[in-house]
């Protein structure tokens, strides 16, 4: 028998906001975090970033910490400070997910290059917080946050661990930006999720911290109903036209969560405004019986924040949930793809229940993770 996987905190650090709070009270005034930045060759882009030289505050002395460090340790202890958890139990395991870790110092020959490996700086990290247990790392492109919950859920069904910090970052960085760039998917104006006039993605930057467990401790806990993961092995880059990856994840969550697609009510959608993943979302909502739910994407308020991505917007989703509220999704005025969606356009009073996860990723993955208050 299955055990029962509740979130107990959650704490989130965007460009638009310190806090969960402020980050949902942005998102419901239709506020973004994206603005225009200038390169030297790839000229004009949009993205979300934080203030150049954002230190994140942080309770202990952590002198040589980076920026991706900081932010790891800030959000974590924004976090923990929701629960009462002992994080030096040895009952406690952290998770981290990121695509790049360090990367903005590889041309840095002052840089200990040790510490451009993800693994690296998730010990550090750890032990920062005094616990005793090897971190697992989980980078695997833009589903490594969903990813990283499913090891999450997966790890305290036997029991081995009462806690699990689930944790996730990626920083803005030249790297990024150029592959990105190499790419031709970077949009020329704030980016449009599923609209007609999309033209590529707005990059981001920023951290989310989930604290699982399989002891309810609050009534109100948001429950992880399932975590599936497929992989469609179309193409290095581009997702299955068909969307049969996604739709093989979704449809997988919902027969292991042992609900119909009925009963979903809104969905958190990876949205990122390229031609090609929103068009192949749509196929994958539709061929699971979903095109009618609500639908949203919050990448037009902070940008595609990578790794960081998939725990970012579960804990938003999680509270929509909670608020009986219905996220907008910014620079959606007209749909763009094949399959017409119910895209929001509005914060909307909603009942809602379960709530439905998506990602998908570089290398053909896919993730879809259902929750239920």
């Amino acid at each position: 028998m299955k055990n029962n996987v509740y979130i107990l905190a959650d704490s989130v650090v965007t460009p638009l906001g310190q806090s969960t709070e402020e980050n949902m009270e942005k998102l419901y005034s239709l506020q973004s975090a994206i603005r225009t930045y200038t390169h030297p060759q790839i000229g004009t882009f949009y993205a979300s970033k934080f203030e150049d030289g954002k230190s994140f505050q942080i309770k202990k002395d952590a002198a040589g910490k980076t920026k991706i460090e900081r932010l790891f340790i800030s959000c974590i202890e924004k976090a923990l400070e929701r629960t009462e958890i002992d994080v030096e139990n040895a009952n406690v395991l952290f998770v981290f997910a990121s695509t790049k870790g360090n990367v903005e110092y590889l041309t840095d020959e002052t840089f200990d290059k040790n510490r451009l490996r993800i693994g690296i700086t998730a010990q550090d990290v750890t032990a920062y917080f005094n616990n005793p247990n090897t971190p697992i790392v989980v980078s695997n492109a833009c589903i490594s946050g969903l990813q990283a919950i499913q090891y999450g859920y997966e790890v305290l069904q036997d029991n081995r661990y009462t806690h699990v910090v689930v944790t996730g970052a990626d920083c803005f960085s030249e790297f990024i930006l150029s592959g990105f760039h190499s790419f031709q998917a970077l949009s020329p104006f704030p980016c449009k999720p599923f609209d007609k006039a999309r033209a590529g993605l707005s990059l981001g930057e920023g951290c989310g911290t989930l604290i699982l467990s399989n002891k309810k401790t609050d009534a109100a806990a948001i429950e992880i109903l399932s975590v599936v993961s497929s992989n469609d092995a179309n193409h290095l880059s581009g997702p299955s036209r068909t969307g049969e990856g996604l739709s093989s994840a979704i449809l997988g969550a919902i027969n292991e969560a042992g609900i119909t697609a009925e009963q979903i009510d809104v969905i958190s959608a990876h949205g990122t405004a390229t031609l090609y993943n929103d068009e192949m979302e749509s196929m994958a909502f539709k061929t699971a019986n979903l095109e009618a739910k609500a639908v949203y994407s919050v990448k037009g308020n902070i940008g595609h924040t990578l790794g960081a991505a998939g725990i970012i917007e579960t804990i938003y989703l999680a509270q929509s949930l909670q608020n009986n509220m219905l996220v907008p999704s910014i620079g959606f005025t007209e749909t763009g793809t094949s399959v017409e969606l119910n895209v929001t356009r509005q914060s909307t009073l909603k009942t809602m229940q379960i709530g439905l996860k998506t990602a998908s990723g570089f290398g053909g993955g896919n993730t879809a993770l259902l929750l239920k208050k």
